[in-house]
């Protein structure tokens, strides 16, 4: 039977690590204060209420994104301390481990937050990495990572996510899943379970009624574009408040990288330059 092994919050990185290496999926309990959770519910509350559904257009993007689950984006102009998580040192090592090695600077894919109410049926099981025409140039290759913060409490029946442990090493045009290789991320809220790009996956059918609210950071490649096109969710004035890290994560600098494995770049041009320039303090008297 699969399991998803539960890590303490004091866990290392190379703890967080080598289980992700082996399963493709980890859960690390209370990754997250109770402080920081309070602060970020109060402060998406007001645009989870003033959610409005989206028509997708096509009956099979509607039946893959919920025909009752609140989906958000821009959490970094609707939450200020979403800035804490995206920016979270041992999250970022972990991406370091990851995705660096393949691009040299990874950025923030999309930020979201995906709270499934009652009636919700189970999502079908995917694996992000296909979004990109990338994956079928280099298979091989891992482009994208999610990290998904439970910022309810995650239960068997309101919608725990769905994953299939060891799937990051199957080819998946020939590798049926089997139900006994499908397990929830049974949680508390406060806890994040990992789930890399080549993982299957897939939000669970919510038949209690009360809601699982998920809080994600996707992470993505330098060099491929981000699903969630950061510029209109925030502003040059924002940036100017956030730490150089942050700014270069939501892509407000050039991407460029050069070693012995990767010769890239130089992308996301300002005038034939750095958007860093627009950050830069005049010291001048």
């Amino acid at each position: 039977m699969a399991k998803l092994t539960h890590l303490p919050s004091n866990c290392s990185t190379d703890d967080i690590i080598e289980i992700l290496e082996r399963d493709g999926a980890a859960i690390v309990d209370g990754f997250v204060s109770q402080a920081w959770l309070n602060d970020f519910n109060t402060a998406i509350q007001t645009s989870v209420d003033n959610y409005v559904p989206y028509d997708y257009g096509e009956p099979e993007a509607q039946d893959f994104l919920g025909y009752q689950t609140v989906r958000l984006n821009g959490l970094i102009s609707k939450a200020s301390n979403y800035i804490d998580l995206i920016s979270d040192e041992r999250l970022l090592s972990i991406m370091d481990h990851f995705l660096a090695p393949n691009c040299g600077q990874y950025r923030l894919n999309s930020s979201e937050i995906i709270e499934i109410h009652g009636g919700e049926t189970a999502q079908v099981l995917h694996w992000d990495d296909v979004i990109w025409p990338a994956h079928f140039w280099a298979p091989d290759r891992l482009l994208q990572f999610n990290v998904m913060v439970a910022a309810t409490d995650f239960t068997e029946s309101n919608g725990a996510t769905q994953v299939v442990p060891g799937s990051h090493k199957w080819d998946h045009t020939k590798r049926e899943v089997k139900p006994n290789e499908i397990v929830r991320a049974i949680m508390r809220a406060g806890s994040a379970v990992f789930i890399p790009g080549k993982t299957l996956h897939g939000g669970g059918s919510n038949t209690d009624g009360s809601k699982r609210r998920a809080i994600v950071a996707s992470y993505v490649l330098g060099w491929l574009r981000s699903q969630e096109n950061h510029f209109l969710h925030t502003t040059l004035e924002q940036a100017h408040g956030w730490p150089e890290r942050v700014r270069q994560l939501l892509g407000y600098d050039l991407y460029a990288h050069y070693d012995e494995n990767i010769e890239a770049g130089p992308l996301g041009y300002y005038e034939y330059g750095s958007p860093s320039v627009l950050f830069e303090t005049d010291t001048d008297d």
